[in-house]
């Protein structure tokens, strides 16, 4: 797994504050609360005026599924837009799979298909979630989520911070904080999908700064990895990009 934290990346602004954390000894991890980690990772990310400035990113990188022999790569073109839109492109030998969502609709392109299917209300639920550039934990009060801290848990020998964000009364995420800059390391999703509950690992490292924001530049989710090569921020989009097309209303 790749979900530590880029030294190289993060740890000359960290230094200071990841000092001060050990003079004061391991008590003080499992002492703080969900407000305070909530806090920190605002900080470390870069602050919530940095967050707030940022109307749109455009990424672009590419998915694996496998490896070795049998891996295949995915060019990728992902696009997320406040107040909760999103688009994403996986293309491989010419075609394309498109899955989107528009605020309120989610829907996808299949090249094995053809014409655009609209998704369930369950999966149009998971788009709304993955579209907000805040995040789950930024104004969940707000959102109507709960939060609650879990205490701590190994995380492939890092002993990172658990919080569990429960959006509803079926669905929650639980996203796992690294000790010493309390930045994502992994989440995990439980989601209750046509009748069953999904439940789904993913995990985060190599961040950069981007318009004064950290952002993950390594994601691995479900057997997939996605590097991002480039990250784009407040472009001009075109919002009809997110919409059920036109023709297959008609």
């Amino acid at each position: 797994m790749r979900h530590r934290i880029s030294s190289s990346k993060v740890l000359p602004r960290l230094i200071f504050s990841s000092l001060a954390c050990l003079s004061f000894g391991w008590s003080t991890a499992f002492a703080m609360t969900a407000e305070e980690l909530i806090a920190k990772n605002i900080e470390n990310h870069g602050g919530l005026a940095a967050l707030k400035a940022i109307e749109n990113t455009s990424a672009t990188g590419k998915m694996t599924f496998g490896g070795g022999d049998f891996s295949l790569d995915l060019t990728l073109k992902m696009v997320t837009a406040r107040p909760a839109s999103s688009r994403m492109e996986a293309t491989f030998q010419g075609m394309t799979l498109v899955n989107a969502f528009d605020g309120k609709e989610s829907w996808t392109i299949s090249p094995f298909q053809g014409d655009p299917q609209r998704n369930s209300e369950d999966e149009a639920k998971m788009a709304k979630i993955n579209a907000d550039i805040d995040g789950a934990l930024v104004d969940y009060q707000a959102k109507g989520y709960k939060v609650e801290y879990l205490g701590m848990e190994d995380v492939d020998g890092t002993n990172a911070h658990k919080l569990r964000v429960r959006f509803n009364e079926t669905d929650s995420r639980t996203i796992f904080l690294d000790p010493d800059y309390f930045l994502e390391i992994r989440y995990e999703d439980r989601f209750q999908m046509r009748g069953a509950e999904i439940v789904a690992r993913t995990d985060l490292g190599d961040y950069e700064k981007v318009n004064g924001w950290y952002m993950p530049f390594y994601i691995e989710t479900q057997g997939q990895k996605i590097t991002i090569d480039k990250v784009e921020v407040n472009t001009k989009l075109d919002p009809t990009q997110f919409a059920f097309p036109e023709s297959a209303k008609k």
